[in-house]
């Protein structure tokens, strides 16, 4: 009996002591939530003293100052960065117009090059190289075209007695077509130097006969030696009945070389320049 009144007020005992104690956790709970309101309040409290504080230090002259100084060592501060970029800005100026002024002196080079000719010059004993503005050029006279033509040759071919011309120009006893073009000439071998007044074949001069040959670009065509030998480009032919802007004229045996006639286009008068480097005549202007 004694052993169960022992269990039951243990039991009591115990069943108090843990009503005091959950009593005792919420009071602590209850504790810990007033502190943290408190703490809130008091945080939003420092926080809005704070920004009393700042904006009353903000009124306040040495603030002002303060201020004001760090905003001219930035404005001084971009000052010398400025200062600094203009330095460099002002070398690398100089730079560029000194690779402008070599580029202008490479163009003014270029330029004398391309306006430069070659002429004879007999106190060197070789051609050179001259500048445009080294030669001296005059006007020698006018020529009056009522054909719409000129003919540049040695005014003897045209008017040479016609035996005297099959004694000279010896007959040619090959007669060729240039396919592209149409123009004969002849000569006495296959390996002759090709002659380069034919029009159109300037660029294949170094091309022996027989080279044309082989590469299409001329064809023999039948002769029996007859003269002149191209009537249609023969320089003493009174009348051309094919229009040709340029026209290589040659000599009786088929020879080039007697003559070039150039179509103008119209009638009129034009006028003639000679050019000279040191008083020696170098060429001849036609202003057409």
């Amino acid at each position: 009996m004694y052993e169960i009144i022992a269990a039951v007020t243990n039991l009591t005992a115990l069943a108090v002591i843990g009503f005091i104690y959950t009593a005792y956790i919420k009071n602590l709970r209850a504790v810990n939530k007033l502190k943290d309101a408190q703490l809130k309040i008091a945080e939003q409290n420092v926080k809005l003293w704070k920004d009393k504080v700042l904006e009353l230090e903000r009124r306040t002259p040495e603030f002002i100052e303060k201020q004001l100084g760090e905003r001219i060592k930035i404005r001084e501060d971009e000052i010398s960065r400025l200062a600094r970029d203009s330095e460099s800005h002002k070398e690398q100026i100089q730079l560029k117009n000194r690779e402008i002024e070599a580029l202008s002196d490479s163009i003014i080079k270029a330029t004398e090059y391309r306006n430069s000719i070659t002429v004879w010059d007999r106190e060197e004993g070789d051609f050179v190289d001259v500048s445009h503005s080294d030669i001296e050029q005059k006007h020698i006279g006018s020529i009056c075209v009522d054909t719409a033509s000129i003919m540049i040759c040695d005014p003897w071919y045209p008017k040479m007695r016609d035996d005297r011309e099959k004694e000279e120009f010896q007959v040619k006893s090959l007669k060729f077509k240039v396919k592209t073009t149409g123009e004969y000439f002849c000569s006495n071998s296959k390996e002759d130097g090709f002659p380069a007044e034919v029009l159109g074949l300037e660029d294949q001069e170094e091309l022996s006969v027989d080279d044309l040959l082989q590469k299409g670009i001329i064809e023999q065509v039948d002769y029996e030696g007859e003269l002149p030998a191209i009537d249609q480009s023969y320089i003493k032919r009174e009348h051309w009945t094919e229009y040709k802007a340029i026209r290589h004229l040659s000599f009786v045996n088929g020879g080039l070389g007697a003559g070039i006639s150039v179509s103008l286009g119209a009638d009129g008068v034009y006028s003639v320049y000679a050019e000279y480097y040191k008083n020696e005549m170098q060429r001849i202007i036609i202003n057409v």
